[in-house]
């Protein structure tokens, strides 16, 4: 039976980092950044969660290894689990690199702030790679993983971050040519760094697959509750990869002759399709957090 505390920390955590990364990139590469979602709050507050949840889905993660409650946890297991397991490690670095986002996103200094923000809440997304299948792969092939794991991640975090962006245009306030413009500009804006982001969520998706359940698990994929999860994440970001091109071909275009105050066939389209997307987000967050509580093998 799935671990449903563990299950709704991992999905926590990731969403919180994930959106952190995303939200303190998305200036890096945007081609109109002049808009920032949230600015230092948002993002303190996401590193400030990022934290908490962080700390506890650990102690949950050692709790459940030891078969006892939060509160009854050893402090020779605790200590094991820290110092001496991967997941452990991961954690450290992750508490670092979100205590360095936090402090960071402070500051004053936008030249300081932006891009040591991005460099601890990327270092502490990253770190989810060794805490899930990508840590058990040993020698050359799991530094690989974990690398192409990691990778995986930032892309994600990347597009996830985008998404929130564009709610935030398209469900506001639309009242004049200008705000229709600075919409359309950010979508547009989008298109090449999101083709990069979707080939390397690709890619990276690809080496994941082939190192947790290599080819001849692939075809087994069916019959277990691993594979048929796993078989809907990918449905659901293939659902994801027709709503942007659909955003990118079809509706940006449109919204170019939509009148503003939101009534426009382009903005409600574009609203539509884009909270579609999102939703697929949160649905395959939802199973890559319960993906990482099963094992990939059939039970026998």
């Amino acid at each position: 039976m799935a671990d449903w505390i563990g299950v709704a920390l991992r999905f926590g955590v990731y969403a919180d980092l994930l959106l952190l990364f995303g939200l303190a990139a998305y200036p890096l590469y945007a081609a109109s950044p002049s808009r920032p979602l949230g600015g230092r709050a948002m993002i303190a507050g996401l590193a400030g969660l990022g934290l908490l949840l962080s700390n506890l889905s650990f102690l949950q993660m050692v709790a459940s290894m030891s078969s006892a409650t939060i509160t009854g946890i050893g402090r020779e297991t605790f200590d094991f689990v820290l110092f001496e397991t991967p997941p452990g490690a991961a954690f450290l670095w992750r508490t670092a690199a979100l205590a360095t986002a936090f402090v960071a996103a402070l500051l004053q200094s936008a030249k300081i702030r932006s891009p040591v923000v991005t460099l601890g809440a990327g270092v502490a997304l990253g770190t989810l790679a060794w805490t899930g299948h990508a840590a058990v792969t040993e020698g050359a092939a799991g530094t690989i993983h974990r690398l192409a794991d990691g990778l995986h991640l930032l892309a994600a975090g990347a597009w996830l971050g985008a998404l929130a962006v564009l709610v935030t245009l398209l469900f506001a306030r639309i009242e004049d040519d200008k705000s229709v413009a600075a919409a359309r500009s950010a979508l547009a804006g989008f298109a090449v760094a999101g083709s990069i982001i979707v080939a390397l969520i690709v890619a990276t998706g690809l080496i994941n697959v082939w190192m947790i359940v290599g080819v001849e698990g692939a075809l087994r994929l069916p019959t277990t509750l691993y594979g048929q999860l796993l078989i809907a994440k990918l449905v659901l970001f293939a659902a994801m990869l027709g709503l942007a091109a659909a955003n990118r071909w079809r509706l940006t275009p449109r919204l170019a002759s939509g009148d503003a105050g939101g009534a426009s066939g382009g903005v409600r389209a574009l609203r539509g399709s884009i909270a579609l997307e999102t939703s697929a987000a949160m649905l395959i967050l939802a199973l890559v957090a319960w993906l990482g509580t099963l094992s990939p093998q059939p039970t026998i």
